[in-house]
């Protein structure tokens, strides 16, 4: 055994000494080890929720990017511009989406408001696209017929985001409660302990 080799294993002791000192009020809180999974369930809630509104953030901007692809679209420039906003505002509509199911899926949660999503998604854009591709936007006047043709397409997937972020919120609520009783258990088990 070298010297440096003995120093090194002095503080090593040292180390491990230590760190089993600034353990030991963890171990006596071991019981409250309990609230670790209830607290992972509420941030996962918490991130489904909050996914579940830039979902309908994301709708909201795409019927924005609706509206001024019908009253700029006359313009071939702003039109394309325009074009590829819409376009883009519904590929992340749609990667949102994804990621609310999963995370849906993870809490174990029905995906029948997510199939309803889904569905009036395609339907959705869909009926945009119909809308532009019979009566285009090259004057006010066949722009105000493909709005009046897609007019309140998005009705039911703005109704159906607000009931699962409701539902979500909800579910936060209720979750924070029992994390709350968790830890005030979780207290009232050290108490005693301290007391002592």
């Amino acid at each position: 055994m070298t010297p440096l080799s003995f120093h090194i294993g002095k503080r090593m002791t040292r180390y491990w000494l230590i760190l089993l000192m600034a353990m030991l009020p963890l171990w006596s809180r071991s019981e409250c080890l309990a609230t670790l999974p209830a607290l992972d369930k509420l941030e996962a809630i918490v991130h489904a929720e909050m996914t579940a509104r830039d979902a309908l953030v994301t709708i909201r901007r795409n019927a924005q990017d609706w509206k001024n692809l019908l009253l700029r679209g006359s313009d071939a420039q702003m039109r394309q511009m325009m074009q590829s906003r819409f376009d883009t505002q519904a590929a992340t509509y749609e990667v949102r989406l994804g990621e609310l199911r999963k995370q849906m899926q993870a809490l174990g949660e029905n995906s029948q408001r997510l199939d309803i999503l889904d569905s009036e998604r395609a339907q959705l854009f869909g009926k945009y696209r119909g809308a532009l591709s019979t009566h285009g936007v090259s004057t006010l006047e066949s722009a105000f017929r493909a709005d009046k043709e897609a007019q309140g397409a998005d009705i039911k997937t703005l109704r159906t985001l607000e009931e699962t972020i409701e539902f979500l919120a909800t579910k936060s609520r209720e979750q924070f409660q029992t994390v709350r009783k968790l830890m005030q258990t979780c207290d009232s088990q050290q108490l005693p302990r301290q007391q002592k």
